[in-house]
């Protein structure tokens, strides 16, 4: 006699206090980050039930929170959420993603009042990252030059409809991720991720106000600066990196993915095999 089918764990996450299952979460649906993308988040890299690089991840949403008129008076014990998070949701063993969203609430008032009543939210899903071959045969960049990175782009807002404007256009250009320009025409970042380009041996990464500070792109200075070599900020333009042998992309869960194309044209040196050394030192300096 045949067993019945397991039944699917229903998700679970944390909300305003408490742990609930998916299928019972709520927000009010005036809720201004629904309405107008009034919030920020983070998304961090878990594995083995610990997050990585939590620290810097809740400092970078403090300080916009801070910018933005979003307080965030009472915090939980944080390691402890998201490890009780992750063991709810069967994720204590192997890789996970884990999102903190915080919204400025239901407030009637327009402009940015403080909020009496935020909503904070954690979520965690598995995570699969991308797979040895991918790594190894890096990504094709498309430059996004249908508009400009928005004035907050150095906030990690819920206001993100620009970058997935940009990567639907580098999908549709057949590449894997868009280059987003200021708009002074600078080099910023990408739609998901940090740039960190090696020239003539130098390391470098483009300098623009529109680019969101990198959680991974530190961490890769701090590992740079361990084996004594320098990471210079310079103001860059789409040239300048064409022109670069070496370009990677940096994000909190894929680590670093190598650049084969931008534009079409082939990259002289995407050093896979330096990007996955890298990899492997940010994976065990942050699991530390």
């Amino acid at each position: 006699m045949s067993q019945p089918a397991a039944q699917p764990v229903e998700p679970v996450l944390w909300l305003n206090g408490a742990f609930t299952p998916l299928g019972q979460a709520a927000v009010s649906p005036l809720d201004r980050g629904l309405l107008f993308g009034d919030g920020l988040f983070e998304t961090l890299r878990a594995q083995e039930g610990r997050a990585l690089w939590l620290a810097e991840h809740l400092a970078r949403l403090k300080a916009s929170a801070h910018f933005l008129n979003i307080p965030l008076a009472s915090e939980p014990d944080w390691p402890a959420l998201i490890a009780e998070l992750l063991d709810r949701n069967h994720l204590a063993e192997g890789l996970a993603r884990v999102k903190i969203v915080l919204t400025r609430g239901a407030e009637p008032a327009l402009g940015l009042p403080a909020a009496s009543r935020p909503t904070l939210m954690v979520t965690a899903q598995a995570y699969a990252p991308p797979t040895p071959a991918a790594y190894q045969a890096g990504w094709r960049l498309h430059t996004f030059s249908q508009g400009a990175a928005p004035a907050l782009a150095g906030h990690k807002t819920l206001s993100y409809l620009f970058y997935l404007w940009a990567r639907q256009a580098a999908q549709k250009a057949g590449a894997d991720e868009a280059i987003i320009l200021d708009g002074a025409g600078l080099v910023a970042e990408t739609a998901m991720g940090s740039l960190l380009c090696r020239q003539e041996g130098r390391w470098w990464t483009p300098q623009s106000p529109a680019h969101l500070p990198g959680i991974t792109l530190g961490q890769a200075r701090r590992l740079l600066a361990a084996d004594g070599q320098q990471l210079e900020d310079r103001p860059a333009r789409p040239a300048d990196l064409l022109a670069c042998p070496t370009v990677w992309v940096l994000n909190s869960l894929m680590g670093i993915m190598t650049v084969s194309h931008l534009d079409g044209q082939a990259l002289a040196e995407p050093l896979p095999e330096m990007a996955e050394e890298y990899r492997r030192r940010l994976w065990q300096a942050g699991g530390e």
